[in-house]
């Protein structure tokens, strides 16, 4: 298979960086949250409209997700762009990459995590908190779901933590650069239950941020961060498949 030896697809300047950490995170973690989550109260107390509490939580997840990845995209429209045309220069690589090695990577390490968190928890469901509410709102609202699951929340969550993140610490270190952007696209993954005051979702780091382990390293090999999109939406898409007819 052919190897990358071209240095990544896409530059990231300094004002883009300081509007990513400064602003962008900050409103992708709390504030648009918080300002949608309120609209939502004032629907529910100044209208009459009756919804059950997780379909908004969906709509809440949904609205939330678009807004974020439209001032991402738009923030890294070039970087993306130029990581699209590398991703096509070397197509066929970069796909059979992500098909194979990627997805294997990805399933290797949940294997080994999941032995990890049924060691520590013992025997029975050990699903964690971002999980169980996942299959809630899939249950509710499956198309909806699916739409965020596998072309919103890939592509986002891949330009914040392995664009700003990793790159941003790349040249300071490799291994830096992929553990720490592994370790935060964990973290995402249970700091509302974690802040909530449930601390046994700590463990679930082993899972979330192995699979972001796995999306740094082939960001790290094949140097367009659309491998990694495109990992992250396989494997989405098979979790929801899974979920949805089993």
């Amino acid at each position: 298979m052919f190897m990358m030896t071209e240095s990544f697809a896409g530059k990231i300047n300094g004002k883009q960086k300081a509007i990513g950490f400064i602003l962008l995170f900050p409103l992708y973690l709390y504030v648009i949250p918080r300002f949608a989550n309120f609209g939502i109260y004032l629907l529910l107390k100044y209208t009459n409209i009756t919804r059950d509490t997780t379909v908004l939580g969906i709509y809440l997840n949904l609205i939330c997700s678009l807004l974020s990845f439209v001032l991402v995209v738009w923030l890294l429209r070039d970087f993306l762009i130029d990581n699209i045309k590398r991703f096509k220069e070397h197509f066929t690589d970069n796909f059979v990459y992500s098909i194979t090695i990627g997805i294997v990577m990805i399933y290797g390490i949940s294997i080994v995590a999941n032995m990890i968190i049924n060691f520590v928890l013992g025997g029975g469901s050990n699903d964690s908190a971002n999980q169980l509410l996942f299959e809630d709102y899939l249950n509710n609202g499956a198309l909806l779901m699916a739409f965020q699951s596998v072309i919103l929340a890939p592509i986002l969550e891949e330009l914040l933590f392995r664009g700003l993140v990793f790159r941003s610490l790349r040249d300071k270190s490799k291994w830096l650069a992929i553990f720490a952007s592994s370790f935060l696209f964990g973290f995402l993954h249970i700091y509302s239950a974690l802040f909530a005051g449930d601390l046994s979702q700590l463990i679930y780091l082993f899972s979330y941020g192995g699979m972001g382990f796995a999306f740094s390293y082939a960001y790290e090999k094949r140097k367009t961060i659309c491998v990694p999109i495109l990992m992250h939406m396989i494997n989405n898409l098979v979790a929801i498949i899974l979920l949805v007819f089993m």
